[in-house]
C-alpha cells in the first residue's frame, strides 16, 4: 500500500516528529512504501489565495504534487499537536488547498456545497487516534 504522511510541528525534537519517525519506519517494516512530508521543514506555504478557489483553476506544481500524493495513496497519517483545539495553521493551509473538491471530495451535482461530500478517494475508513494526557 502506498501510504502519506503529513507531520505539522515546528519543533524537530517534538513528540509529534518521533511519533511521525515511529509510524514511518513501521511502515516501510510492514512493506508499505511511505511518501513523507514535515510541513514546516519544507516551509510548505499555507495560505489559500481566491485564485486557488474556482476548480479550473492554475496552481503551484508542488500543490499539484500534493494532490498526485493524495490520489495515489491506499491511506493518510497525519500527525500534528492540538493548539487550542486545533491543528497547528500550516496543517489546517494544507488541507485547504490540498483537500479539496475534485481532489479528495466532490458535491452531488446543483449542491453548492452545503450538502454531504462524496469521498473520491478509495479507502473508506478513518481512524482517528488523540492523545489525552
Amino acid at each position: 500500500m502506498n501510504i502519506l504522511v503529513i507531520v505539522a510541528n515546528p519543533r524537530e525534537g517534538s513528540f509529534n516528529n518521533a511519533i511521525a519517525q515511529r509510524v514511518q519506519q513501521t511502515l516501510r517494516e510492514m512493506g508499505h512504501s511511505v511518501l513523507y512530508h514535515d510541513l514546516y521543514r519544507v516551509g510548505f506555504g499555507p495560505l489559500l489565495t481566491a485564485a486557488e478557489l474556482p476548480k479550473d483553476c492554475v496552481v503551484d506544481p508542488g500543490i499539484m504534487e500534493y494532490w498526485g500524493e493524495l490520489r495515489s495513496s491506499d491511506g493518510i497519517v497525519i500527525i500534528h499537536p492540538n493548539w487550542w483545539g486545533q491543528p497547528p495553521a500550516i496543517l489546517k493551509g494544507w488541507i485547504d488547498r490540498v483537500i479539496r473538491p475534485g481532489i479528495a471530495y466532490e458535491f452531488r451535482e446543483g449542491d453548492d456545497g452545503e450538502g454531504v461530500p462524496l469521498g473520491l478517494r478509495a479507502g473508506k475508513k478513518a481512524l482517528v487516534w488523540k492523545r489525552f494526557s
